[in-house]
Parts: structure tokens; sequence; C-alpha cells
């Protein structure tokens, strides 16, 4: 699956995605791209100007790869939004460039593998959960009765909540445990986490840091369902917290980020706001999921996705005005299996506010779905509007839901696929 012609100089090697935006950012920058995946999609063969199936696994590869199709050049960027090849972008960017420029291969590590993120928190002296490090599921009993029920039972470097489990008995906390051995997903660390469960709400923070000073973009609730399980239910801006609230949060992260090594970089940072305080829960070295880059942009006239693409390649990041002062976020979740049915003529242009909302659902009408708290359901899409008003944007996802009717029909013959191509199952 690759192209004739052997990209110049001016080159940025991208390392897999789907997103045509990710491509259109590199391309309006006036770069070429070099395209690398395990096998390449086909609608990247056109997006890419040399795509390339290569084995991602195999960092050497990788390397040698590049050089041959650059001649030896240096590109000017190594760069990827998927947060499993992090570390390898990080890697590359340090084997191929002279200069030392955006997230190094230590904090790459330092934020995937949450062992070592909260280790080196922990060293710090910032607030975490409580943790232990299982091999096996007896292991991760003995550890969650050290830390004390309940506990959180996740893979060492998963995303997107996959795994992620609530246990509050050791019956469950050795099934959880045995469940990711045996399917640890795009998990590649040996290993369970068991950490303590934290009970309070939840915020996501989207910072960007350059030259080690980092810059809060946005802090979202989070809103997700009741556990074992974790899916989430929707995001709002403000996020509630006071001023004082939110300064101790910036501080908190602020200081996080700079015990992992991150100083020019993005970040999707979630933490708790337990009986005793903020605790850092996951620290990610990439942009947010779903349409929370989206969003961000809105509250805080950044865009992610273009902030790190001009990170890697060592350019001043672009910033505009905030367009919105609210906005929420709400995900198309079922609470029954069935087949789904929705109205498919809706206008985001019809609704008011400064900018279209954002809806989205990625099933067809008369597919099958199931329930949110279900391994193979969780979120199906979702409604982002914004405002000036937390009433406005309110009015506007009651408004659209109405208009969307979706509506789910029981059925005792519910045939559903185990490949599902939804990019946001979970959390983000």
């Amino acid at each position: 699956m690759t192209q004739g012609g052997d990209p110049p100089a001016g080159t940025v090697v991208l390392i897999g995605g789907r997103a045509e935006r990710e491509f259109t950012i590199v391309h309006d920058l006036g770069y070429r791209i070099l395209y690398l995946d395990r096998q390449v999609p086909m609608q990247c063969v056109f997006w890419a100007d040399v795509p390339v199936d290569v084995d991602v696994d195999d960092w050497d590869q990788v390397r040698d790869t590049i050089k041959a199709r650059l001649g030896g050049a240096a590109p000017a960027a190594v760069l990827t939004h998927v947060e499993p090849r992090i570390p390898l972008m990080a890697h590359l960017t340090e084997q191929l460039l002279a200069e030392r420029r955006g997230l190094s291969a230590e904090a790459a590590w330092n934020c995937r593998d949450k062992l070592r993120t909260r280790e080196r928190l922990r060293e710090a002296g910032l607030p975490v959960p409580g943790f232990g490090l299982a091999a096996g599921a007896e292991d991760a009993v003995q550890v969650a009765e050290t830390i004390g029920l309940p506990v959180v039972v996740k893979p060492r470097d998963g995303a997107g909540a996959f795994g992620v489990r609530r246990c509050v008995t050791t019956d469950e906390v050795r099934e959880a445990a045995a469940g990711i051995l045996a399917d640890p997903g795009p998990g590649t660390q040996a290993g369970v986490l068991v950490e303590e469960y934290v009970d309070g709400p939840e915020y996501a923070v989207q910072t960007l840091t350059q030259a080690g000073r980092t810059r809060l973009l946005s802090v979202f609730r989070q809103h997700m369902t009741e556990p074992p399980v974790f899916v989430e239910l929707g995001y709002e801006h403000p996020s509630g917290l006071d001023a004082a609230g939110e300064a101790t949060l910036a501080d908190v992260v602020t200081a996080a980020l700079a015990a992992l090594g991150v100083t020019d970089w993005i970040s999707h940072t979630q933490v708790r706001l337990g009986p005793e305080g903020f605790r850092v829960v996951e620290v990610n070295a990439r942009r947010p999921g779903g349409r929370l880059v989206e969003m961000t942009t809105a509250v805080s006239g950044v865009d992610m996705t273009v902030a790190a693409t001009q990170l890697a390649l060592g350019l001043p990041v672009d910033a505009g005005p905030p367009r919105a002062a609210h906005a929420l976020y709400s995900s198309v979740v079922f609470d029954e299996p069935g087949l789904v049915t929705y109205r498919t003529d809706i206008d985001p242009s019809a609704f008011p506010g400064p900018i279209p909302p954002i809806v989205e659902v990625e099933v067809a009408p008369g597919e099958p779905v199931l329930p949110k708290d279900h391994p193979g359901g969780g979120v199906y899409g979702r409604i982002v509007v914004f405002g000036d008003t937390r009433a406005e944007v309110a009015d506007g996802v009651r408004r659209i839901r109405e208009h969307l009717d979706l509506r789910v029909t029981p059925t005792d013959d519910l045939a559903t696929s185990r490949s599902d191509s939804r990019e946001f199952k979970s959390c983000c």
C-alpha cells in the first residue's frame, strides 16, 4: 500500500491516526507527510504524500524505514495523535532530530505507564491515590487488601477506560485482574494496577506547556456512570469550582507535569476531588478524545491538535480569543439493548449560539446498540452546545435531543459484532 516517490526534506513523519484533519493541518503548514502504520487505511492513502506499511511495534524497523525514505535526511518532525504511539514518537524525535523538541522519551513513558506516573508524582510529594502493581490475580487481591476496599483495577498502560473497574470485594478484584491479564487490549506493560478509589467529582484538565510554563486551557466537570465501570456521560464548562478551587487545581496539575518532565507539549489530565483534596488520577500526554478538543478551542482559543503539530515542529503555537463562555457536552448512551431509531434531518445551524453545535450519532437508524455499562456498549455519539449562559446550553442540548427523538426498540434477536469501529466508547 505504498505510493511511489520519496518525500523531500520538509517532511513530517505521521504515525497512525484516522482523522483527515490531522493530515490537513500538516499540509496547511506547508509540509509533506510520510505516513506510517501497520496497515495504512485506504482513506489515508489519499491524504498522505507517501503512505508506508511498517510494523510500528518494531521501533528499529520504523527508524530505518524513515531514514531510507528520507535518504538519510532528518524529518521536519515526528508526530502522532495516537496514544500508544506517543513513546515511539518521542523516541524517534530524539533519534532523528538534532534539536530537542516537543515531548521527551522519558516524559512520554512517565505519562504512558501509569505505574511510573504514580511513582514520579509520589516522589515529588504530589497527591495521588494509594496504589500497587500486581503480577497476577492473587497479587491484586493482596494489594487491594493492603490499600483497603473499594479499589480501582486497571491496565498499567491502557487508554479510554479500557478494562477499568471499581471493585468492592476481593472476588471482584480477582475477576477484574484476571480479565485484564487475559486480554490486556492496547496495553504493553506487564502487570495490573490496583489503586485507591477516590470518591468525589472528577475534572478533565487540558493544558499547553511551553518552555516549562503551563497554561490551563480548559477545566471541565466530568460526569460518568456510577461504578463499577466508568463511561463518560458528559462534560460542562465552567467546571463549577470557585476561583480558589480552580487555582489549587491548576497548581496541582502544573506541578504534576513538571514532575513528569513535560516541558513543551499538550496534556489531558484527570483529577478527582476527594475528602482529602485533589488527587491526580491520570496524566495523558495527548489531546483529549471525543469532541473535547473543539470544546477546549471554543473556551480557550487554542486548538490542541494544531498546538501539538506546531510544538512537534518547533513553531509558535497559534492562539485566538475564546468564542464561548459556556459549553455542555452530552454523550449519546443507552440504558437497554435493542435497535436504535432517530431523526436524521437535524440542521445544527438552526440552533442559536456563538458556535454551531456538534451533533454526532455513530450508529445508523436500525442498527443494534448495547447499554452504556456493557463492554461492547458505551458511547454512541455526542452533542456539544456552546452559549453565553448555563441555561442556554442546557436548553440547546434538550432541544437537540427532542428533535433527534432517539429510541431503542427491544428485540430478541440482537446480533452485534465484536468488531466496533467507534473511536470513543468510554472516557476521553
